[in-house]
């Protein structure tokens, strides 16, 4: 047998091939004859015989590295020379080349608007064109019983993006898993969806004027909004107390001097913020007080209390009769206001009366002699009266009251 003219091609299906010379030589008695060929850096093939009694078979060995990903058809062909006739046999195989997946992360914005779409991209590193996307989007609920959580969606994709409407506030985890036939990463991320903010409204109490010193209240509220914060400008050098709570918040000012200001309140969440403004005239504060009783009093009678006041807005006026009753009147008639109250016990009683408007306080005092019944008017001469001269008499009732006249 003559092998001279032998040879064993590869095509590696990639426009790359490499060539070996059948060239047995003295190794053919030892049944290992192994030639290498290395037409460049990437490629080598190595090629052996092994004689087992009657029977030849031809072993190879090929290495190649492949630059792009694939499918890619490989076939041998192996030439024999014997004296004069020529032998050709040919084989081949599909193989399938795969970059591994590595250093996957997901890009989305850790803040996100419900109603809205939201975009998830899977980057990965080495981008493979043969891999599969797995997507799983959990809620969950952290306020009833613990962390309980729900599967939102669940699909497979071909395609490194994702787009969803989340239609519930709260916290979401997305989970992105890429496979081929010869790797997978998986990564997860959380993601909070809110209300964004909208319609703020700012009030301050009923009055456009307020007092110097009063203090007035400003509440600001937001129709929508998931976690809404809210930032307060009165200007420098006021005193403020701020309560928030529930998409409102209050803000108790006082302002000492005259003149007019301009409130401002920002309403803000992660998704945007919104501002209102509002300007309130400050005057001199003139709240004035004064109060009265009818006479005369008697116990188990009632007796009439009017008290007086200016300015004539927001007052809220209190009553405290000296014998351990009050009555509060909220919101009264402008200008005056009547209380009545019954004693019980005769004696002189001193009365409080406190008026609160826009902050002011203003007091006054009064005393009420109470008697313990009124009689017959005993009227009496002071002297004997005489003809053409001015007479006086004294008037007297119960001995608690007297007048001359």
């Amino acid at each position: 047998m003559t092998l001279g003219n032998s040879s064993l091609s590869v095509d590696f299906g990639d426009d790359s091939s490499t060539t070996a010379d059948l060239r047995p030589g003295v190794a053919l008695a030892t049944n290992n004859t192994k030639d290498s060929v290395d037409n460049n850096m990437h490629d080598s093939l190595q090629v052996s015989w092994n004689n087992y009694g009657l029977t030849c078979k031809l072993h190879i060995e090929a290495s190649h590295i492949y630059a792009t990903e694939g499918d890619f058809n490989i076939s041998v062909a192996a030439l024999a020379a014997r004296l004069e006739q020529i032998t050709v046999s040919r084989n081949w195989t599909v193989v399938s080349i795969r970059r591994p997946v590595e250093e996957l992360s997901p890009i989305v914005d850790s803040v996100v608007a419900i109603q809205q779409n939201v975009s998830v991209i899977a980057l990965v590193s080495a981008l493979s064109q043969f891999v599969t996307y797995h997507w799983t989007v959990h809620r969950f609920d952290f306020v009833h019983g613990g962390t309980n959580s729900s599967v939102v969606l669940s699909a497979s994709t071909d395609v490194p993006e994702l787009r969803l409407i989340l239609t519930v506030e709260g916290d979401y985890l997305i989970n992105v898993t890429v496979e081929n036939e010869i790797s997978a990463s998986s990564v997860d991320v959380i993601i909070v969806a809110l209300v964004p903010v909208s319609e703020l409204l700012l009030s301050c109490d009923a009055d456009q004027h307020f007092s110097t010193n009063a203090m007035f209240d400003c509440t600001a509220a937001v129709e929508k909004g998931t976690d809404v914060g809210f930032a307060w400008n009165f200007g420098t050098g006021i005193s403020v107390r701020v309560t928030t709570v529930d998409g409102s918040s209050t803000a108790t000012v006082t302002y000492p001097a005259v003149g007019e200001y301009n409130i401002s309140v920002t309403a803000w969440n992660h998704l945007g913020a919104e501002t209102a403004r509002k300007a309130v005239n400050i005057v001199e504060n003139e709240f004035r007080l004064g109060a009265l009783a009818t006479e005369p009093v008697v116990v188990g009678k009632p007796v009439h209390m009017v008290a007086c006041y200016v300015p004539r807005s927001n007052i809220t006026l209190e009553f405290d009769f000296g014998d351990g009753t009050r009555q509060l009147v909220v919101d009264p008639e402008p200008h005056t206001v009547t209380a009545s109250h019954v004693y019980q016990l005769p004696g002189v009683h001193a009365v409080t009366v406190k008026a609160v408007g826009n902050g002011s306080v203003a007091v006054t005092h009064l005393l009420v002699n109470v008697h313990e019944n009124i009689s017959e008017v005993d009227l009496k001469p002071v002297l004997a009266p005489i003809v053409g001269r001015r007479s006086v008499f004294i008037a007297s009732f119960n001995g608690n009251f007297s007048s001359l006249f």
